[in-house]
């Protein structure tokens, strides 16, 4: 079952009971405990999703797995969570509660891409520029990709800055296609 609409309001309420409680940061390591080993075990989330397992086999599942790794208040919350029927939401929501969570801590990613791997004074550099323009913290991802020549194509949420070779070559071929000169007869 995929609703991101319940996944989010369940995630926007353990985002603030965790606030409320000032265990944001458990919250957190646990939803990102809790991604991590569904990632890595597809047999949780099938467990998760089967109709034919009842709550409390599942509560007790969840339990051994993550019990002692876990804070309460989070383990409380996963109980909830099947308890309600909504265990199948649990993945998605751990995801949501990421993408809150950096929402509330304003951070935001920026997508760096080059055609080389960026020098650590070249970074810490982009990094303050970026912090400086957005008013956010910057949380940087590098990809590297030969293939735009050089230059450096950054994305940061819904904004895309391409000030890469391959583009300037590109934008150059779309000038040169277009025939400004037309004969008189």
């Amino acid at each position: 079952m995929n609703n991101p609409r319940l996944s989010i309001r369940y995630a926007q309420a353990l985002l603030d009971l965790s606030v409320e409680r000032g265990e944001v940061e458990a919250a957190r390591k646990d939803m990102e405990l809790l991604l991590r080993v569904c990632n890595e075990n597809a047999g949780l989330k099938q467990m998760l999703s089967s109709p034919v397992i009842n709550a409390d086999k599942k509560i007790s599942v969840m339990r051994a797995l993550f019990s002692e790794k876990i804070s309460k208040l989070s383990m409380a919350f996963i109980n909830l969570i099947i308890r309600k029927r909504r265990e199948s939401l649990l993945y998605q929501i751990a995801g949501k509660f990421g993408e809150l969570y950096l929402e509330y801590k304003n951070i935001k990613t920026a997508r760096i891409t080059s055609a080389v791997p960026l020098q650590e004074e070249v970074r810490s550099e982009l990094v303050s520029l970026l912090e400086e323009q957005t008013g956010s913290q910057i949380r940087l991802t590098e990809v590297v990709d030969a293939e735009i020549i050089g230059g450096l194509i950054v994305k940061i949420e819904n904004s895309l800055f391409d000030d890469s070779i391959r583009k300037k070559l590109q934008n150059l071929r779309k000038e040169f296609s277009v025939n400004v000169y037309t004969r008189e007869i």
